[in-house]
């Protein structure tokens, strides 16, 4: 009797812990759980080739994540979105992706959430997709993937550094390869808690680079500590203030080793990239924070560095500055330090034709009528700007159905069906367009491809930096604000979804953020946030450099 009870205790306590979603296609109903200890994922018995009535049997079952889906061996990396899993030997023939230690993402998923983003309409191969209609597997994927990224810290930047680094590996030389050929690559972000590190099988052990880095007044480390946890880095903190800043995020984290005893502290993954210690005492804080000063650094190390800087580069950006310490090396995020464009540089080149640019002067549909009833100003603003169009039978790409172009003049009509009897003229196309054709969607990478080809083509005149960046800042609050009506509204849709579902930590989540949105004092943050452009990557040739710079003053 007490043995039934005990089992029926830890079912329910299993129950408790398992995830509300099968993990194969993302969606609720009676899931199988995996018996496999801490695993929590859950499966549709059809998704993993059973029968319902499994579901009725109390024989132990365990999901394919825990054996490589290669070779069948034990496993040493996890995807995050599927039950995919491998091993050491295998990480490099699967081209498996690890963003986080252990976890990662395959090939497949890494793809899919990278179209993800942007909403994108079709796949590399064509194959049309739907990441906005609840009915579909792309939004289910979609869904699971947020909360996964936000479980793990996890932005869209660090899965496009990690398959631009996946891509750079496979694709060089056996040469630069390493000689061991079963090693296998972990891929992290500078900014994320792990730097890159290559895991050697021969001792099984990660090799770091012992070069210690430094971003402006700091080091590497606490730079992106302070990013993470939301505090600005661009002026020097002190040590009280830092000191500050960490004693709060230990608080609101609750990493006292002892609940009544506030001395000893766990250190999380965030504070272990930071101190490089499991666990460190509250009271020594305060000192441990000297060495990420670079100045003070500097000082303590003048005498020992004395007779290296002559064969190390003694060079200080004001961005990242490297201290070489006997046979240590320069590093920098992407390319050696001389070759470092500073920001004055590039605000005269031209600007990167990326989504995250073309999103900061983009306005849609609702937008452009919003600022209609601005009568005033509606001109000046919406001239200069991008919209989305759909593009015009016989004119159709196979890979997008709309394209991006930029308004050229505002033109009035009498006709009395047009909007208000405004026209738009915009480029590359014969004919102006009445605002009713314009799309009120998001914009996709495959758009601003498009858009960068026709501009290489010499179709439209490229933008600077400084253009597009003026251009931003004259738009920034009015699209801000249409970004929180919408943001809304489709939060109120996935709470209606989450709700439906029965999925509660989606629930939660997206009731947390509504709240959070509907605040004033985010919206204010989010209007006080301005707009930074990229630049475009410049050749570190100094012919082809200055070139560059001398088209860009003369446009």
């Amino acid at each position: 009797m007490s043995k039934n009870k005990g089992k029926k205790k830890v079912k329910a306590e299993k129950e408790d812990d398992a995830e509300d979603w099968c993990f194969v296609c993302k969606d609720g109903g009676k899931l199988l759980l995996c018996d496999f200890k801490g695993c929590g994922k859950a499966y549709h018995p059809v998704c993993v080739g059973k029968k319902n009535s499994v579901l009725k049997s109390e024989g132990r079952w365990t999901c394919c994540r825990h054996s490589c889906s290669v070779c069948g061996g034990p496993p040493q990396f996890y995807c995050l979105c599927c039950p995919d899993a491998v091993c050491r030997l295998c990480a490099r023939s699967a081209e498996f992706v690890s963003v986080k230690l252990k976890k990662g993402l395959c090939k497949t998923c890494l793809e899919v959430a990278l179209l993800a983003e942007n909403n994108a309409e079709f796949n590399s191969q064509g194959v049309k997709m739907d990441f906005e209609d609840p009915d579909t597997e792309e939004f289910m994927f979609k869904g699971y993937l947020e909360i996964i990224m936000e479980q793990e810290d996890l932005t869209f930047d660090d899965l496009h550094r990690a398959e631009l680094k996946k891509e750079n590996y496979y694709s060089s030389s056996d040469s630069d390869k390493i000689e061991d050929e079963d090693a296998a690559v972990t891929i992290s972000d500078g900014d994320s808690d792990t730097d890159f590190a290559v895991i050697d099988n021969s001792l099984g052990k990660r090799k770091k680079s012992e070069v210690r880095e430094y971003v402006g007044w700091g080091s590497k480390p606490l730079i992106n500590f302070l990013k993470s946890v939301g505090i600005d880095a661009t002026e020097k903190l002190s040590k009280f203030q830092l000191d500050i800043i960490i004693s709060k995020y230990i608080l609101e984290k609750n990493l006292f080793r002892e609940e009544g005893k506030k001395k000893t502290v766990l250190c999380d993954e965030k504070l272990y990239s930071l101190f490089q210690k499991k666990q460190v005492h509250k009271n020594k804080i305060y000192d441990l924070l000297e060495a990420h000063f670079v100045d003070t650094l500097g000082q303590s190390n003048s005498d020992e560095n004395e007779n290296d800087s002559r064969s190390c580069s003694g060079n200080e950006d004001e961005h990242i500055v490297a201290v070489c310490k006997k046979q240590r090396t320069l590093s920098t995020d992407t390319v050696p330090l001389e070759e470092k464009v500073d920001y004055a540089v590039q605000k005269n080149c031209y600007a990167s034709i990326v989504a995250e640019n073309i999103k900061l002067v983009y306005l849609r549909r609702s937008l452009v009528e919003e600022l209609l009833m601005q009568s005033d100003n509606f001109e000046d603003k919406v001239v200069g700007s991008f919209v989305r169009v759909k593009r015009m039978h016989g004119n159709c790409s196979i890979r997008t159905s709309f394209q991006l172009l930029q308004v050229t003049g505002i033109k009035k009509t009498s006709n009395a069906k047009v909007d208000r009897g405004i026209l738009l003229e915009v480029s590359c196309m014969p004919v102006d367009i009445p605002i009713d054709m314009l799309n009120d969607g998001d914009i996709s990478e495959e758009e601003c491809e498009d858009l960068r080809q026709r501009m290489k083509d010499g179709l439209l005149r490229k933008p600077t930096v400084v253009e597009l960046e003026q251009k931003a800042k004259s738009l920034h609050e009015d699209v801000t604000k249409n970004w929180i009506r919408r943001q809304l509204v489709s939060l109120q849709n996935k709470i209606d979804f989450a709700h439906e579902k029965g999925r509660r930590y989606m629930l939660e989540r997206f009731l947390d953020e509504r709240e959070m949105l509907k605040k004033s004092s985010e919206q204010q943050r989010l209007l006080l946030k301005l707009p930074r452009v990229i630049a475009e990557e410049i050749e570190p040739d100094p012919t082809a450099r200055d070139s560059s710079e001398n088209n860009c003053s003369n446009g």
